[in-house]
């Protein structure tokens, strides 16, 4: 059955492709094993272009020998919720497919951990702050856009601090960051206390800071974003202006990880952190 291709019905199938190539098998190869006439079938299915039912799932577990509870259980919600209409979906035209995808993908993840040398990741960001970049940005042309995407993001940070589970949110700031003056000195002096609100409030929210006199350092080859899951494999995010590349290659996502934790060694701990974002904070009063 011809379905559209929600992100969850392509998170979905790439599981299932995950899956068939740990195996070995070809898509002819799947196909015959789950009974298909047609290799075309099992491809429509990992590109998210043809459904799969709740029944039909545990005949997907027997043959490709998914036992993982959590696994399971995982690519039984990605079915039960594929034709669901995201929240997102209201902001059409503001939103494509790769930011789209990418907002599926946090709500499906445990844990996200950002290094970024030129902006704040958006789920930390005051309205302010998103306006600013917002408005500096060459992707948005007119001031309708450019709201509608600064209503999105807020949204987006509210569905996402009432998520249960919650999300575990990490973040190694560089401090030259930190010390662009993003919407002005008012602006970015509310940024850096809201930084510091979050880092000594939201249990959930771990942030630390590069300092200038570290160097050269790991993350100089680039930003990315690094999305654990309870089941599955890690996924990393890296984003340009009008595109987004999702890896999940086990070998691509350790050499982030191992980037990831490099980062966090040789950055200030969350409470020296603390202490460089508040007196960032008083030298913009």
């Amino acid at each position: 059955m011809a379905v559209e291709p929600t992100p969850r019905r392509r998170r979905l199938g790439a599981e299932l492709k995950r899956r068939r190539e740990d195996l070995g098998w070809t898509v002819e190869e799947a196909a015959r094993q789950l009974g298909y006439k047609s290799a075309g079938t099992v491809s429509k299915i990992e590109k998210g272009t043809q459904g799969v039912t709740i029944q039909q799932l545990p005949h997907f577990f027997e043959v490709y020998g998914i036992t993982d509870a959590s696994l399971r259980e995982m690519l039984r919600e990605l079915v039960r919720r594929g034709g669901e209409h995201d929240w997102w979906q209201r902001y059409e035209g503001v939103v494509d497919d790769p930011l789209g995808d990418y907002l599926s993908q946090v709500e499906l993840a445990s844990g996200l951990f950002v290094w970024n040398s030129l902006t704040l990741h958006g789920l930390v960001q005051t309205r302010a702050y998103a306006r600013a970049v917002t408005e500096a940005s060459r992707v948005w042309k007119t001031a309708e856009d450019i709201n509608r995407f600064v209503e999105l993001r807020m949204e987006h940070q509210e569905a996402m601090a009432g998520r249960t589970p919650p999300l575990k949110f990490w973040a190694v700031l560089p401090e030259e960051l930190l010390l662009r003056e993003v919407g002005g000195p008012a602006v970015m002096r509310e940024q850096i206390q809201h930084l510091i609100t979050l880092a000594n409030d939201d249990p959930n929210t771990t942030l630390q800071v590069l300092p200038r006199t570290s160097g050269a350092h790991a993350g100089m080859d680039g930003s990315f974003i690094h999305l654990t899951f309870p089941a599955g494999p890690d996924v990393i995010v890296i984003e340009s202006m009008r595109a987004s590349l999702h890896i999940n290659h086990p070998d691509s996502a350790e050499l982030y990880r191992t980037t990831g934790s490099l980062l966090k060694s040789e950055a200030r701990t969350p409470k020296e952190s603390v202490q460089i974002l508040a007196s960032i904070a008083k030298e913009l009063a």
